[in-house]
Order: structure tokens, then sequence, then C-alpha cells
């Protein structure tokens, strides 16, 4: 028997390596865009409106340490800015990202965010980003303070 039709002979241990392979994701390969689009489809569980977004934003500040009155007030002032807490802004105006065009979208107004995702999602992604470049929304309000964007 040669050695091909000895591997041909055994696909379970190879199928299993594969299922495996995909579950842990060890090469951090992106989700399928038809996977993402399922999940921007999901059952809406906080109403587009901009009352209804600040409601639910005050409900994460916890989870990243900011509820306090201070910060909510500058998170309220930063995207009261940025969006007018409109789920469904866009800003027309392209900015120019290596070598890709990309427009802000959402609440938080983030490049790239594509305004038709879940207010959830938006939201998340714009506390995400707070955190990340500025640590918390008073200095991220500090910042567009002076710049006027963030």
């Amino acid at each position: 028997m040669r050695f091909y039709e000895k591997v041909i002979s055994k696909p379970i241990p190879v199928a299993i390596l594969v299922l495996g392979f995909i579950l842990v994701n060890p090469f951090h390969i992106p989700p399928d865009p038809v996977a993402q689009a399922v999940e921007a489809e999901a059952p809406v569980l906080v109403e587009r409106t901009p009352e209804a977004s600040k409601v639910y934003a005050k409900t994460q500040l916890s989870k990243f340490g900011w509820d306090t009155p201070a910060q909510w007030e500058c998170l309220i002032d930063l995207w009261t800015r940025e969006s007018n807490w409109r789920p469904n802004a866009y800003n027309k105006t392209p900015v120019y990202q290596n070598k890709e065009k990309l427009h802000a979208g959402g609440i938080p107004q983030i490049l790239g965010l594509d305004p038709d995702i879940s207010v959830e999602r938006q939201i998340e992604r714009g506390l995400v980003y707070v955190e990340s470049r500025y640590g918390s929304p008073c200095s991220a309000w500090r910042f567009w303070s002076s710049h006027y964007w963030y």
C-alpha cells in the first residue's frame, strides 16, 4: 500500500484536526463576512433613537469603571457633538487612511463603522475606542474640545 492510500483511507482524524483548527482559530483568521452580516441582522434590543441610545449607553459605563456623573456628562457632550446620538449618522466626507477611503458612522462616528449595525454594537465599539485611545470619556472630551475630532 502506498503512502497516499493510507492517508486517504483514514479521513476521520483529518476531519477532527480541521474541526479543531476551526474551533480554536490559532491563526486568528477573521470571521466570514457572511457571518458578520448574519450578526448584523440580530434582533433589535434597543430602539434606534437618540433617547434609547443614551439609556443603553449609560448602563454600559460601569463595565469600563466610568459610572460617575462626570464621565457620563463627558460622554453625553462628546457623542452629542459627534452625531447627536443618532444611530444612523453618517459623515459623507471621507477620510483616507492607508490609501483607503473611509467614512465615519454611527453614534460614536468611528471610521468605517456601518451605521446600520445595532445600537448596542455601535455603543460597544465607541466605548472600546474611547477606552483604548483616551482612557475615559472625559479625556476624549478634552481632546475633542481642542481639536473638534477624537
